[in-house]
């Protein structure tokens, strides 16, 4: 903790900027292992869909770059984007005892792995339990955006 702070006459507040604080690296580590991929598969998505038929009509017909860019090609781009960012969902929390373990965090990354060792198979189902309902909502969500990335989609 900071010099001077005292969590015991902190306001809620006050607490959650100084834990805030403790969680940027730890944030940092989750978020930069997993850009790399989803960066790249994007790059490779979009140059992709910008050697597509449609995107050199659009390009034929006079519109303005930006528009076929924007409102063509990273529409249709961003399909595959989805389905890899709904099934990255339940890999946070496969990361989560690596990382927890890095920064001495007690977290459930932790609960899972003193489990393991304890042989403690109630926590073991619930952790199986928080990470398949992981999968159904990222399934979930992709549904969704599905819905709004692609205009063929409709919610129904």
């Amino acid at each position: 903790m900071t010099p001077g702070f005292h969590p015991e006459v902190a306001t809620i507040f006050e607490k959650t900027i100084e834990y805030g604080r403790h969680l940027i690296l730890p944030l940092m580590l989750l978020v930069i292992l997993g850009m790399g991929g989803f960066v790249r598969y994007a790059r490779s998505s979009m140059l992709e869909v910008l050697n597509m038929d449609y995107i050199r009509t659009a390009r034929a017909k006079g519109l303005p770059e930006a528009v076929v860019v924007r409102k063509h090609a990273l529409r249709n781009a961003l399909i595959p984007i989805v389905t890899l960012l709904a099934l990255s969902l339940p890999g946070i929390l496969g990361s989560a005892p690596i990382t927890e373990t890095i920064f001495s965090i007690n977290g459930l990354g932790k609960l899972y792995i003193d489990a393991l060792g304890a042989n403690d198979q109630m926590t073991l189902m619930a952790n199986l339990v928080l990470t398949i309902s992981l999968v159904i909502v990222g399934n979930l969500l992709a549904d969704i955006l599905y819905s709004v990335v692609d205009p063929r989609v409709r919610l129904g």
